[in-house]
C-alpha cells in the first residue's frame, strides 16, 4: 500500500513515512501522481482534488481521506460501487467558521454594542450541524434571537424529545435580519439560495455564505433588491470567481473561513487516525491534535468588535482579494492560520 498526500495539508509530513511508502503532491496533480505509481494506494486530500471516475478508474485507489468537513469533491456513489472507502473530518473547522461569521458581522458593525439591542436582531441559521449549531449557540450567548432551520435535525429532535426550537425555511427568511448558510453541498442544496429564496428574505437583510459556493445561485443574489449586505467566503468556479459578485460583497474572502490552527490540526488528526486505523498503524491511531494551542478568550460583555478583529483582521484578507482576485489561490495557499477563540 502507498500513500499519496496533498502537500498543503499541515502537520502531516513525517508521520506516515516510518510505516508506509509516502508521496506528496499538489492538489491538482494527483492524476499524474496516481498514474506514475503502481500498486494499491490511499489518497489523503483537500477540496482541490476532485475524486471522480476520471481520476479513480483503474487507479488502484482503495481509500480516500479528506481533511475537510465536506465530501462534495468526492464521487461517493462511484466510490461505494467500487469498494473505495471514504473518510472525512466532520466538524474539524467548525469553531473557525463560527469565528469567521461573527468577525465579519463585527467588521460591518452588525453586532450591536448593547445586549438589549441584539435581542431585536434575528439571526437565521440554515443548517444546524457542526458549524451551524456553534454559530447558533454563540448567537444565543450574545443575545441575538436565533432561528434554526434544519429539517433532519428537527425530526431527530422530535424523536428524542429535545427542546431546541426549529423553524421552516420560509419563516427564517421572512423574519431574519441576518441569514447564514451552513449546509453541506448535495443535490438538495445546490442552488438553494435562488431567486425565490431571496424574494422571501426580509428587506435590508444580510446574507452570509461560507459553506460551498454552489449552494448559491450567484445571478439570483446579484439581482436581489432585498439583500442589503453580503458576506462571502465561498464561490462558484473557484479560483476563477465572479468579479461582479466580488464587487457586490461587503466582505469577500478566498475560502479561508475554516483556516484556523485548531481547525487544521483537527482535520489532519481525523485523516491520520482514519488511515492509521485502516492500515493497522497503532502508533498513529490516537494521534489527536499535534500539540496544544492557546485559543483567545472572548469576553462576551466586553467590546466585541475590537476583540474579534484583533483575533482575526478579516478586512485585511478582503483587501488582498479585491486588489488581485486573480491571485485567489495564491492568497488562500499563503494565508497564515489564525487562532480561534473560546468564550
Amino acid at each position: 500500500m502507498k500513500l499519496i498526500i496533498d502537500d498543503a495539508i499541515p502537520y502531516i509530513k513525517g508521520l506516515f513515512e516510518p510505516f508506509v511508502e509516502t508521496l506528496y503532491c499538489k492538489g491538482g496533480e494527483f492524476s499524474s501522481a496516481i498514474r506514475s505509481t503502481g500498486g494499491d494506494k490511499i489518497l489523503i486530500i483537500r477540496t482541490r482534488t476532485k475524486c471522480n471516475a476520471e481520476l479513480l478508474e483503474g487507479s488502484g485507489v482503495k481509500a480516500i481521506a479528506t481533511a475537510t468537513i465536506g465530501t462534495d469533491h468526492i464521487d461517493i456513489p462511484y466510490c461505494n460501487a467500487n469498494s473505495i472507502k471514504v473518510f472525512s473530518a466532520p466538524g474539524c473547522n467548525s469553531g473557525a467558521v463560527m469565528q469567521y461569521v461573527f468577525t465579519s458581522l463585527a467588521a460591518l458593525n452588525l453586532i450591536p454594542s448593547a445586549v438589549s439591542k441584539r435581542k431585536s436582531v434575528a439571526l437565521g441559521v440554515i443548517g444546524a450541524g457542526h458549524v451551524g449549531e456553534k454559530v447558533a449557540r454563540l448567537g444565543e450567548a450574545l443575545g441575538f434571537k436565533v432561528m434554526r432551520n434544519d429539517p433532519p435535525k428537527e425530526l431527530q429532535q422530535k424523536q428524542s424529545g429535545g427542546s431546541i426550537p426549529y423553524f421552516s425555511l420560509d419563516e427564517v427568511l421572512e423574519n431574519s435580519d441576518i441569514v447564514t448558510i451552513h449546509t453541506p453541498l448535495d443535490s438538495t442544496t445546490k442552488g438553494m439560495a435562488s431567486s425565490e429564496f431571496f424574494s422571501k428574505m426580509k428587506e435590508g437583510a444580510t446574507f452570509i455564505n461560507c459553506s460551498r459556493g454552489e449552494v448559491l445561485d450567484e445571478k439570483a443574489l446579484l439581482a436581489s433588491k432585498r439583500v442589503q449586505r453580503v458576506i462571502l467566503d465561498v464561490w462558484c468556479n473557484e479560483p476563477k470567481i465572479n468579479l461582479e459578485l466580488l464587487s457586490r460583497a461587503d466582505i469577500a474572502t478566498p475560502h479561508i473561513a475554516g483556516y484556523s490552527v485548531e481547525g487544521k490540526k483537527n482535520g489532519t488528526a481525523a485523516v491520520v487516525e482514519s488511515v492509521a486505523t485502516l492500515l493497522g498503524i497503532r502508533d498513529l491511531q490516537y494521534y489527536g491534535e499535534n500539540g496544544d494551542e492557546t485559543r483567545h478568550t472572548l469576553n462576551l460583555s466586553g467590546d466585541l468588535k475590537t476583540q474579534l478583529l484583533s483575533f482575526f483582521p478579516v478586512k485585511e484578507i478582503d483587501s488582498l482579494l479585491r486588489e488581485a482576485p486573480e491571485n485567489f489561490e495564491k492568497i488562500r495557499t499563503e494565508y497564515i492560520y489564525r487562532n480561534e477563540f473560546k468564550y
